[in-house]
């Protein structure tokens, strides 16, 4: 049962009429963009609260007066980041209730009930039906991708920019590959004493990055733990909220559920290696699900990991296996913001330091990736203004080694600075010594 004092967030009515109301919301974005002028800790977070705060200054700091399209304007610069809801004075349960991601949510939800989704946004917050579309024409797919004619043609008719480094394909995913080397995974009653692990795999490992996956599993199996991948789990649903599905969105938290739960009454731990999907199950879904699906969603959040708090957590527990025989030098390590919205402390940090890694740590804000804002044309130059410090900061770690568990971030990285990340798990699989394959 969920307690009040575990109240992070305040549950989202989207089932009610008001909350698809657009002078409704229009109340809400306003008054909650109010209480934000009068604190301002936010101004340096991103693009949107300088701008926010100029059009405040320039009405005299009467939200009433903004005009529509500066109401407006806040929503379209928002990318999700969640460091605002870290930083804010007034979250849940604070009687002032400020969420701003929540209530950029619900603007999204409405625009898209209201005139749908173009192509460029049915695209990118679909990776259910991009994703095996691009694992099956993989070498296809990679090719288009950079060649320098079609991402023109890309750019004109998506308005997806032209110089984005995008995230590659893989025939066999990492599902397949899983099934093909363990077999099909099942709960197990096992009562052997080993600790059990049910991977959520994530959509960008399972298609884009499987090799993250493949190095969790030979962790987690050097480390004594049973793992499964459960069959049948889809996206965490995130890029569907943040497109303004909701209804989507909230049928594949209820599919995960389904998926998940034989899991944690058997006895696992759910372990997901990529930030944001971890924040969905253990802050999100409860929040838009009511009643008993509440309670279950609650009943999964308690058991979800992210994968170095998972092994960090072993550690502490006297069954991390300390046998790091292989020198992997400097590490700059980047700590995404999904990580830090999750408040477990910085457990990569402390993970790449147990395996002997030389860590210099890049806190130099948000990568500016943020699901595929970075990707779109008319954001893609601002989205390297948030990321020059991160930039910058890689650069000068003169580290062998850049490392962060999120991959979109990853991304973001390379794109500034061309030196290609490894997640932290990939890194403690070298100080194993262990090959992937």
């Amino acid at each position: 049962m969920l307690e009040q004092g575990d109240l992070t967030s305040a549950p989202v009515e989207w089932q009610q009429p008001e909350y698809w109301e657009a002078q409704s919301l229009d109340k809400e974005l306003r008054r909650q963009y109010d209480v934000c002028n009068s604190c301002r800790l936010c101004f340096n977070l991103c693009p949107g609260f300088p701008r926010l705060f100029e059009h405040f200054d320039d009405v005299d700091h009467e939200p009433d007066k903004l005009t529509g399209e500066q109401v407006g304007e806040f929503v379209d610069l928002c990318y999700n980041c969640k460091l605002c809801f870290i930083k804010c004075p007034y979250t849940p349960p604070h009687k002032f209730l400020i969420d701003i991601p929540k209530v950029v949510m619900r603007a999204r939800a409405i625009e898209e009930k209201k005139n749908g989704l173009d192509l460029r946004e049915k695209m990118l917050s679909s990776p259910d039906e991009i994703g095996p579309l691009g694992s099956r024409l993989a070498p296809l797919a990679n090719a288009a991708n950079q060649n320098k004619l079609n991402r023109v043609l890309l750019e004109k008719f998506a308005g997806i920019h032209r110089d984005k480094i995008l995230p590659k394909f893989h025939a066999q995913t990492f599902e397949r590959w899983f099934k093909k080397k363990f077999g099909p995974s099942q709960p197990s009653a096992s009562t052997s004493g080993k600790p059990k692990v049910a991977l959520f795999h994530t959509c960008i490992v399972n298609y884009n990055e499987p090799n993250i996956g493949k190095a969790a599993v030979a962790v987690l199996k050097k480390n004594g733990c049973e793992v499964a991948d459960p069959a049948g789990q889809n996206c965490c649903g995130m890029p569907y909220l943040d497109s303004g599905r909701v209804e989507v969105a909230v049928d594949h938290f209820r599919n995960n559920m389904k998926v998940l739960l034989p899991y944690v009454r058997q006895g696992y731990d759910i372990v997901v290696p990529e930030p944001t999907c971890g924040l969905m199950m253990k802050k999100e879904y409860y929040d838009y699900l009511k009643d008993e699906e509440r309670e279950q969603a609650v009943e999964l959040s308690k058991r979800v990991f992210d994968l170095s708090e998972y092994l960090v957590r072993l550690k502490a527990e006297g069954k991390l296996n300390r046998d790091f025989n292989v020198e992997v030098g400097k590490v700059a390590y980047h700590q995404p913001c999904h990580l830090k919205y999750q408040a477990i402390g910085n457990k990569s940090l402390e993970l790449l330091r147990l395996a002997g890694a030389q860590v210099v740590l890049i806190d130099k804000g948000c990568s500016g990736h943020d699901g595929t804002w970075a990707m779109k044309k008319e954001y893609f130059d601002l989205a390297q203004k948030v990321a020059r410090n991160l930039h910058r900061g890689v650069n000068e770690s003169n580290a062998g080694i850049v490392a962060t568990d999120c991959s979109l971030a990853g991304l973001q990285i390379q794109q500034g600075t061309g030196r290609e990340t490894l997640h932290p798990i990939e890194v403690v699989a070298k100080a194993y010594g262990i090959e992937t394959e």
